[in-house]
């Protein structure tokens, strides 16, 4: 679908315009709506740490006051018209070059609060964001998708974050480990390509229970989407599940 290009997350933050992020979000929103779509991977709001982050033109500040100020009235105008945003890349992601190759980010707890988390923060609570997106790079020696203090501890537990969290791009890249992912806080992997480590089949109790729990999550936010405004949504089949019906039935008879 061809789409209103909103301007990128640093020309909002110049703006200093909470009412203007708002109205944009509400943009994205009413023209998703229009289009079929429940669900924006979108926005990013990492802050500018470093002139050399390849993403920098898609986050909104060096300050995370403004980021999440900024960020939360867009959220809002989205979710307004029933669309979920995924806040991104949480957390830590500076870099694009290698970003896949298990990228590790060291800081320190307080910096971490105080700075680098703040603008998801207020972008949950503010802004009642109910999807985050995972990064690709490492919190030190744990995977940000897979991160049970980060996901469970601070974005669930003291956040009170309901909703569901999607990893970054899921193509298994050596470490990402579906199984590993919902134990760790994630709930769904963002996979186009059908592969086994994106599917979790486990049989103890920790693993149903942490499957149990994602499919809560998920199940949470896309009920709170304009998918379900009037309850269930009817399913429409293309023509060509019909086709491989018959056509599976047809030489399912000849067998017999």
């Amino acid at each position: 679908q061809y789409a209103t290009a909103i301007p990128i997350g640093t020309a909002v933050a110049q703006s200093w315009n909470p009412a203007l992020a708002e109205a944009l979000g509400d943009l994205v929103g009413a023209e998703m709506d229009r289009f079929g779509a429940h669900l924006w991977l979108a926005p990013a709001f990492n802050l500018h740490r470093s002139i050399l982050c390849g993403r920098n033109f898609e986050y909104f500040s060096e300050d995370p006051l403004l980021a999440g100020a900024q960020v939360a009235e867009e959220i809002q105008g989205a979710q307004a018209k029933g669309v979920y945003a995924f806040i991104k890349h949480f957390a830590l992601n500076d870099q694009e070059t290698n970003r896949t190759h298990m990228l590790s980010t060291w800081t320190n707890e307080q910096a971490l609060r105080e700075v680098y988390l703040r603008p998801f923060e207020i972008g949950v609570k503010q802004g009642g964001a109910r999807a985050v997106m995972s990064a690709f790079n490492y919190i030190g020696t744990t995977y940000a998708g897979a991160h049970p203090e980060l996901l469970n501890t601070v974005l669930r537990q003291e956040w009170g974050f309901q909703g569901m969290v999607l990893t970054d791009y899921f193509a298994g890249y050596g470490y990402q480990n579906a199984d590993q992912i919902t134990r760790g806080g994630g709930d769904l992997m963002l996979a186009t390509i059908d592969m086994p480590i994106a599917t979790v089949n486990v049989q103890d109790a920790a693993g149903v229970t942490a499957l149990r729990n994602a499919s809560h999550n998920i199940l949470y936010t896309v009920a709170n989407s304009w998918m379900y405004e009037n309850g269930q949504p009817e399913v429409t089949r293309n023509a060509w599940e019909y086709i491989t019906w018959v056509v599976a039935g047809a030489a399912i008879l000849a067998l017999l």
